[in-house]
């Protein structure tokens, strides 16, 4: 077990190499690296309560959270996260920060999603959120011999010397403490560059609704141009018009009316998400997400607006594609006239 804590402090040493270095790049994996090394534990943590529950004089007891356990001991993040919750413990606050760091951690592993603008910054957070967390862990043994060899990057943590590795809990959570206390997370740019970056992706909405409003041949308003995007993609898109249906909560369309007709009745009738120009609703998020003092809260705050608004910013990056594409045809068109 002994050295278990030890690879553990290795990782979250190699982590805090590439937090310090605060680009994009070294993020991706010290975020990986903290995420390994943190599912380890959680999954040593229950199986250190199987191998307690399984001791002969307690064989006989039953538990109320046994599948709990069982799922713990299986191969969901989720399930681990969620039994050692209450145990370690975590704040409701650390587990919702661990979560969506562990999905951001599959964007980026799995998906290759880049989230460049924000990496360095959650990095950050993800490493002090886990270094406190794994401060917490006490295994119910610890193993030791005077011929082991601990990774290298871990020695300075352990006072090896002592006879059986008698401080080794000690001296792991004394190496998380100072691990995270080295990473100097600082929450104002923390929150900054979160903020900066929803307002880098608003901008770009904006424009996009102006060009999908004014730029093609039929001119409509911003709001017209938001949920004329949203009703062609239920009209023509059965997952998305699933979701409207449920919506409409068994509402029908009268029988032969016409797209415009159809995209009306949908607006009225509430089948769609959005019903006027998001933009300054955005920017209201924004600002709260600005002013946010709690790491944790403004990082909710920050994946609540990304995965909230994702559909309708890809349809109206879509449909702005598409009237530039017009655009681009009238322009040749005017040009080929020209010769």
């Amino acid at each position: 077990m002994l050295r278990f804590l030890a690879h553990t402090l290795e990782q979250l040493d190699l982590a805090l190499e590439h937090v310090l270095k605060r680009d994009a790049n070294s993020a991706r994996f010290a975020v990986m690296l903290t995420d390994n090394a943190l599912e380890l534990v959680l999954h040593q943590f229950a199986s250190d309560e199987r191998r307690e529950r399984s001791a002969l004089w307690k064989r006989e007891k039953t538990y109320e959270d046994e599948a709990e356990l069982e799922a713990a001991l299986g191969r969901h993040f989720d399930a681990k996260l969620r039994f050692a919750r209450p145990r370690l413990p975590l704040s409701d606050e650390e587990a919702q920060t661990i979560s969506i760091c562990h999905d951001l951690r599959n964007d980026v592993y799995h998906i290759g999603l880049q989230h460049e603008a924000v990496l360095p910054a959650i990095a950050g957070l993800y490493f002090a959120c886990a270094a406190s967390v794994l401060e917490r862990y006490e295994p119910n043994f610890l193993s030791y011999s005077p011929n082991m060899v601990l990774p290298e990057r871990s020695r300075k943590f352990f006072e090896v010397q002592k006879p059986f590795g008698l401080r080794g809990r000690e001296d792991f959570q004394e190496g998380c403490r100072a691990l995270a206390a080295r990473a100097g997370f600082q929450v104002g740019p923390f929150v900054e560059a979160l903020a900066d970056h929803l307002a880098e992706i608003i901008e770009e909405q904006d424009s996009v609704i102006d060009i999908v409003a004014t730029g093609g041949p039929n001119q409509t308003s911003r709001d017209e141009a938001v949920t004329q995007t949203e009703s062609w993609h239920i009209m023509f898109d059965p997952k998305a018009a699933g979701a409207a249906k449920k919506r409409l909560k068994g509402k029908r369309p009268d029988a032969g009316k016409s797209i415009a007709e159809l995209q009306s009745w949908l607006l009225e009738n509430g089948a769609l998400r959005y019903t006027c120009d998001p933009v300054p609703g955005w920017r209201s998020r924004e600002a709260s997400l600005r002013r946010e003092k709690n790491p944790h809260k403004a990082l909710k705050k920050y994946r609540d607006f990304i995965v909230q608004s994702a559909d309708i910013r890809e349809l109206l990056l879509e449909a702005c594609g598409q009237i530039e594409q017009w655009i681009e045809g009238q322009i040749e068109r005017m040009r080929m006239g020209d010769v």
